[in-house]
């Protein structure tokens, strides 16, 4: 293969999936002490299911990254209104190089 310049390389499986955790209570509710027991960083997730309703759930999301043998390789934990593809460069380990132009 060197004598005819091909190079080889090898590369790498990502396998990312999200997984919704969901939290105990979804309505403020006031505990003992009158504090909210609401957990103020879990949110909203709507889910469309396989009969094409909406599931709708509350809590968070624990984003994945794992190899092609299952070993994790980074996880990521965010309420449960974030998109799937907003955690893809956290999890591959890419840094965003977009500039704002004012």
């Amino acid at each position: 293969m060197e004598q005819n310049s091909i190079i080889v390389s090898l590369g790498s499986i990502n396998i990312i999936d999200a997984t919704v955790i969901e939290a105990k209570q979804s309505r403020k509710r006031k505990g003992r002490n009158g504090n909210n027991t609401q957990d103020p960083e879990a949110d909203y997730n709507v889910k469309i299911v396989a009969d094409g309703k909406r599931k709708t759930t509350y809590g968070y999301k624990m984003h994945v990254n794992t190899d092609e043998d299952g070993f994790v390789k980074k996880m990521t934990y965010t309420s449960g209104n974030v998109h799937d593809s907003k955690e893809f460069d956290k999890l591959l380990g890419i840094k965003s190089t977009s500039t704002r132009i004012k």
